[in-house]
């Protein structure tokens, strides 16, 4: 059976006043067209639901027994979408994004302001994770992009640069005599040097920049947060290896300095999201703002934050 909204709505008016000209005017149609959508409904049920005469307009007892039933319907259906409707509007102003805590630190912060500015009532749903759990919660629907820093094999991705950061030392004050502003790739092999752990992308940039020169990355401690590896070097336990946006929360800790890695590995830093599915309007004013807090990093720190590899200006 295949009754449409509208037919229940004529038939309701129609009920209701018994008059074809002023329910086809209520309706913005022709007195023959009701006819015609009323005929409709009735061969669709199969039953006649008026009684017509040249003076007078009456329900059948079929009809009568439609009213209630075509009103429970139509009430039914108005209240699915006022729900819909309501769900929409929700939604519209929802946003999830996931980043490493590298990324998250420095540039989702100016992301979110300008969120919250533009969308004064945003919802806002961050995730500061692995790479691999980052791109993970694209891929399930939990995110609407996220902030990775290596491109996805995955086939339904899309992987867009928005820059890339330069492999530097944290170094503590005992050690600035030891280690230059800038140093090559074959003087840290003897540094008791400190990095992420072998899940991270950080760690797997290292070693991939070690084996190219015939060389093993060894470091001397492998810890999984920024903020304990912080702690150690301020001990003076060790040098720190990290991208620079990884070590820029931690240059306000006294003694620090950053040292140079001339020939060093260059992290590429983009945004992943899938490729079939279009993003809100929120969603996409949040990827917009993570471009331009990109390129404001370009332009503050061009010696460390580099453009992408393909500009997209």
């Amino acid at each position: 059976m295949n009754i449409a909204p509208r037919q229940l709505r004529i038939f309701l008016s129609l009920a209701e006043s018994l008059n074809f000209s002023r329910t086809a005017q209520q309706f913005f149609i022709t007195q023959p067209s009701l006819s015609k959508a009323v005929k409709d409904l009735e061969t669709e049920l199969g039953v006649a639901l008026f009684e017509r005469s040249t003076r007078s307009v009456r329900l059948t007892p079929a009809g009568e027994e439609l009213v209630p039933m075509a009103r429970r319907v139509i009430g039914e259906y108005d209240t699915g979408l006022r729900h819909l409707r309501d769900r929409a509007e929700h939604e519209a102003h929802r946003i999830a994004m996931a980043a490493l805590p590298s990324l998250a630190s420095v540039l989702l912060p100016g992301v979110c302001a300008a969120l919250e500015q533009h969308y004064p009532h945003a919802q806002i749903s961050l995730f500061d994770c692995a790479d691999q759990a980052a791109v993970q919660r694209v891929i399930r629907y939990q995110v609407d992009f996220a902030l990775a820093s290596a491109s996805p094999s995955n086939a339904d991705l899309q992987f867009e640069e928005v820059l890339r950061d330069r492999f530097v030392l944290l170094t503590p004050a005992g050690w600035h005599r030891r280690v230059r502003k800038q140093m090559r790739m074959e003087e840290l092999v003897d540094l008791p040097l400190i990095s992420m752990t072998d899940a991270s992308t950080a760690k797997k940039y290292m070693s991939a920049a070690f084996l190219q020169r015939g060389l093993i990355f060894q470091p001397r401690l492998q810890l999984d947060q920024i903020g304990t590896i912080a702690g150690f070097v301020k001990q003076g336990l060790g040098i720190a290896v990290l991208p620079y946006l990884g070590i820029l929360p931690l240059l306000s800790f006294k003694g620090m300095r950053v040292a140079e890695i001339v020939d060093g590995p260059v992290r590429s830093v983009g945004i992943v999201r899938r490729k079939a599915s279009p993003l809100s309007p929120i969603a996409e004013y949040a990827e917009q703002q993570v471009r331009v807090v990109a390129d404001a990093l370009i332009d503050k720190m061009p010696e460390w934050i580099w453009p992408p590899a393909t500009d997209r200006h």
